[in-house]
């Protein structure tokens, strides 16, 4: 059993981040390459494919046909996690969308996530929504990483159920819970050369548009500088 499509540096990280699991849930599945990779690595015993819209659901259908395990993964339409309720998912991705949007859907169904132990979140904005959704409702950022690929950075974040006082990612000094949520409190204190490249992107970006002229930047310009200059000491991944 194998896919024909091979995965993307982006779609590779979000499987790796993922935990054995029982039964896999991918939100916002497209072609169904998360739940298909997973099961036939070995990572996930069942899956589900799931899509709000008819036409990537059929799309998925036919790869998981022909990757020849149809009989492992199942397609399901569903608005949001609405129709997961019940179904006793203990892992979930969501990848590919907004963050703002992937903390709507978990505020929206929050009963679809209680059998859930492991929540993979790629967010191509707003990972700062999804970071404070998990850090107001007691899940527990336990991973993230940036991938670079075809000249844009990506972010994963890993989030397990529970808080552990013990390894409070939000405490780092001289930074505040709500700069961290931008900046990524696992990204700032953990050397990673695609993380530091990221910086300085939004350094650049931001420098910019304040020599443009470009009015409220320069705090969120020092923001990401400073972010940039703590990760820098961290010396070689």
């Amino acid at each position: 059993m194998t896919t024909d499509r091979r995965l993307s540096e982006r779609l590779e990280a979000v499987v790796a981040a993922l935990s054995p699991c029982q039964l896999l849930a991918d939100v916002g599945t497209d072609h169904g390459l998360v739940p298909i990779a997973a099961v036939v690595r070995g990572v996930a015993a069942r899956a589900i494919a799931a899509d709000l819209r008819a036409a990537p659901l059929a799309g998925a259908q036919r790869t998981i046909e022909r990757a020849g395990v149809q009989g492992r993964v199942t397609t399901l339409r569903s608005d949001g996690l609405r129709e997961l309720v019940g179904l006793g998912a203990d892992a979930l991705v969501m990848a590919g969308m907004s963050g703002t949007l992937m903390a709507q859907l978990c505020q929206d169904t929050p009963d679809a996530l209680c059998t859930v132990r492991r929540f993979v979140a790629q967010a191509n904005t707003g990972m700062a929504d999804i970071r404070g959704w998990g850090y107001a409702t007691g899940w527990q950022l336990v991973d993230e990483r940036i991938v670079e690929e075809g000249g844009r950075f990506f972010t994963v974040c890993v989030f397990e159920p529970g808080v552990s006082r013990d390894r409070d990612p939000y405490a780092v000094p001289g930074w505040s819970a709500e700069q961290l949520l931008r900046v990524g409190p696992l990204l700032l204190t953990r050397a990673s050369e695609p993380t530091r490249r990221w910086y300085e992107a939004q350094v650049g970006r931001l420098r910019t548009l304040v020599q443009g002229g470009a009015s409220g930047r320069a705090a969120e310009l020092a923001m990401w500088s400073a972010a940039l200059d703590a990760h820098s000491t961290l010396g070689p991944p």
